[in-house]
């Protein structure tokens, strides 16, 4: 059949994170304030991203207290009042600083200031993101454009990996060919992928080469979307690092929750013994 294993694992996967994303989806909408009086360069509420809405994880970079968050996008200020909710001030409602959406929804790695986040919280953040920028070609990557010898290839492994969503915040973060660019051979192949590597996540056209060279790469910078300025962009700070794989995480709980029912029947069968 043309539907690959994953692609039904993913669907059960991803239906109770699609029951969460609806509830986000409600309590993002409420996040945002009504505008009245803003100062200057202020923009409509529905057309900036605060980042203080996002899953908290204790270890992201993508916003911080007392201070502005990283600027991926030109900064503005939003609808959130000047107050101690403010994450400017040291709150987590809200924050002063905040992206025009259209320039935060056209990156390709917006999220990987949360790369050292849990699996669970950055499929949060994930899901948070697409309820942002449901148009969003950062999403779901587009794996038409490599060559056919690395196209299945990196269409498994990324999702093996755990980038559940094949999003390219996910699969840009992470870094890895995973060896499928060794199975191209051909010149024209490899140009092919090195191409796909540069529109999939904004790199330059030498992190790409050496990306083909290497196996891997690292997103050490942020293209402003807006201007084509290039920011440096300081990795998130070592945290650990999904000590298990999805999959792994998933027959774990799956066998915890086989034996807590086990056991549930086995006591309710002597009770009913006793009885």
């Amino acid at each position: 059949m043309g539907i690959r294993w994953h692609t039904i694992c993913r669907a059960i996967i991803l239906f109770p994170a699609w029951i969460v994303h609806l509830v986000a989806a409600r309590d993002i909408n409420v996040a945002v304030l009504p505008v009245s009086s803003l100062e200057s360069r202020q923009t409509n509420a529905t057309d900036l991203v605060d980042p203080v809405t996002m899953p908290y994880c204790l270890v992201s970079e993508c916003w911080h207290w007392n201070a502005p968050p990283p600027e991926l996008c030109p900064l503005v200020i939003g609808p959130c009042a000047n107050n101690s909710d403010a994450s400017d001030n040291g709150g987590s409602k809200c924050g002063i600083h905040q992206y025009e959406r259209d320039c935060y929804c056209s990156l390709k790695t917006g999220l990987y200031c949360a790369w050292s986040c849990s699996w669970t919280i950055w499929w949060e953040t994930e899901d948070w993101y697409a309820t942002i920028c449901p148009k969003s070609t950062a999403i779901t990557m587009d794996f038409s454009e490599l060559p056919k010898c690395a196209r299945g290839c990196l269409d498994d492994a990324a999702f093996q990996y755990g980038c559940l969503t094949e999003s390219s915040n996910c699969f840009c973060s992470h870094g890895d060919l995973f060896g499928c660019h060794d199975k191209c051979n051909s010149q024209g192949e490899w140009q092919q992928i090195e191409t796909w590597l540069r529109n999939t996540c904004n790199i330059s056209s030498a992190t790409a080469a050496q990306a083909l060279k290497d196996g891997t790469f690292a997103l050490d910078t942020v293209v402003n979307a807006s201007t084509n300025n290039t920011k440096g962009l300081s990795p998130p700070p070592s945290a650990p690092r999904k000590p298990l794989s999805w999959d792994e995480d998933f027959i774990i709980a799956v066998l915890a929750f086989t034996v807590i029912a086990g056991i549930g029947i086995w006591g309710y069968s002597c009770f009913g013994r006793r009885k």
